[in-house]
């Protein structure tokens, strides 16, 4: 079950045998600017994992702690055979692990960079490609970082798409509808974020997939020169030769797929329909486990009603709104917070709230039909916010976030005062379901 621990351990050195006593790490996988990815065995389970260990200190720098956040919130929300899966993210003062999938087969770029792929296989992944990307954008993701280097296979050959870092979600978008962050590895760049005016995230991903499908037919770039610049132009003309060894079906594929207007760029549907593609495919199975949540967007400035505004959800959500899979303390040490359910009316849960609080002597700052926040005392040593969510008909998540403040514990207000007080609201399921 997904979960996200704090503890003191970092990776372990050479004396030590075990990370948070659970995970015995083994050889470097990989690394970049702000992780490296080991490779590691459950100790518990025997099973082999990836974990990735991600450098606060240069993510706060960097200003990514908000990429860190989205990519855990983007990766929890997808299940897909062909993309790995996150099962757990750990978590202390100077790292933070995600717990991954391990991917046995490596780097699809390893083994493409040895020698071009059939057109048969480059067929096969790209189809399970083309299935992963239609399953991200029906879910408002957008990868924006796709590139064989991303791409992993397991042990029975299948892909794998990995490395959600850099990726958008539908609600990212600006006024006029695009996403306009300048992201992406050069070579896989598409030429409307060159212009620089914005950009489609589904129509930039399907670019970055008709790159990849060149690459594995052809074992080389498309779009390829020493400076950047002229590379850049040749990205943004569309100046590319698909190789002679190229069927007629795939080199016509290929060149929708590269279509510098992207208003005229094939799209996943037409891509699932085109005769190149078709051959031998076969949709990927695997259980949609989803239901519909009533949500305002409480305390995001939205003035949408309750009753207006479905969100969806699946049971990996639910699963870690009872839990408490709260990412709040990943970079604000001071920040903490806990989920609970209750069966009560949201107006009756706000009331509560705000009864306890003022009868602590708290001051009242905002109340919201789904929201409240209130502070602590004339020296305001305590701000907290709840915040409500409709999970059915009958059950209403109720997330209580606490910054405390140096001037005094207040800590103690919370757990010695207010939350005595709310303990009526608590869904009772067992020892568990107890804030």
């Amino acid at each position: 079950m997904p979960n996200l621990e704090y503890a003191g351990d970092e990776l372990p050195s050479p004396e030590e045998k075990t990370l948070f006593r659970k995970y015995e790490v083994g050889r470097l996988l990989g690394y970049g600017a702000f992780a490296k990815v080991y490779r590691a065995r459950d100790v518990h389970t025997d099973q082999n994992v990836a974990i990735k260990a991600i450098n606060k200190q240069r993510i706060l720098k960097g200003g990514l702690a908000a990429n860190v956040k989205r990519e855990i919130s983007i990766m929890r929300r997808l299940r897909h055979p062909n993309i790995v899966r996150l099962s757990e993210v750990l978590a202390n003062k100077k790292k933070i692990y995600f717990v991954l999938e391990f991917a046995k087969g490596g780097e699809l770029f390893a083994k493409v960079a040895k020698s071009r792929f059939s057109e048969h296989l480059s067929r096969r992944y790209f189809q399970q490609l083309i299935s992963v990307i239609g399953y991200c954008h029906s879910r408002g993701v957008f990868h924006r970082d796709l590139k064989p280097e991303n791409l992993l296979l397991d042990e029975n050959w299948n892909l794998k798409v990995t490395d959600f870092g850099l990726s958008a979600l539908t609600e990212q978008t600006g006024h006029d509808g695009l996403l306009h962050t300048l992201c992406g590895t050069p070579a896989y760049v598409a030429p409307e974020i060159l212009a620089k005016k914005g950009y489609d995230g589904a129509k930039v991903d399907i670019w970055s997939c008709g790159i990849i499908l060149f690459v594995l037919n052809a074992g080389y770039l498309p779009f390829n020169d020493p400076n950047l610049m002229v590379m850049y132009r040749k990205i943004y003309t569309g100046e590319f030769r698909v190789p002679r060894w190229t069927s007629p079906d795939l080199k016509r594929l290929l060149s929708r797929l590269l279509d510098t207007n992207p208003q005229t760029r094939i799209t996943v549907n037409e891509i699932i329909s085109d005769p190149w593609f078709k051959i031998g495919y076969k949709e990927v199975g695997f259980h949609h486990d989803y239901l519909e949540l009533k949500d305002d967007n409480a305390g995001s400035g939205s003035t949408t009603s309750t009753g207006d505004n479905l969100k969806v959800m699946n049971a990996f959500d639910i699963i870690t709104f009872s839990s408490g899979y709260n990412l709040s303390g990943l970079f604000d040490d001071r920040e903490e917070g806990e989920r609970f359910l209750s069966k009560n009316s949201p107006e009756k849960i706000i009331e509560t709230v705000v009864t306890v609080a003022e009868g602590e002597r708290l001051t009242v700052v905002t109340r919201k039909e789904w929201c409240v926040k209130v502070v602590g005392g004339h020296n305001s040593i305590l701000e907290m916010t709840v915040e409500l969510k409709r999970l059915t008909d009958e059950l209403v998540v109720v997330e209580v976030r606490i910054r405390e403040s140096e001037v005094g514990p207040s800590d103690r207000i919370y757990t010695d005062k207010i939350r005595p007080g709310l303990s009526e609201l608590v869904y009772k399921t067992g020892p568990a379901g107890c804030p």
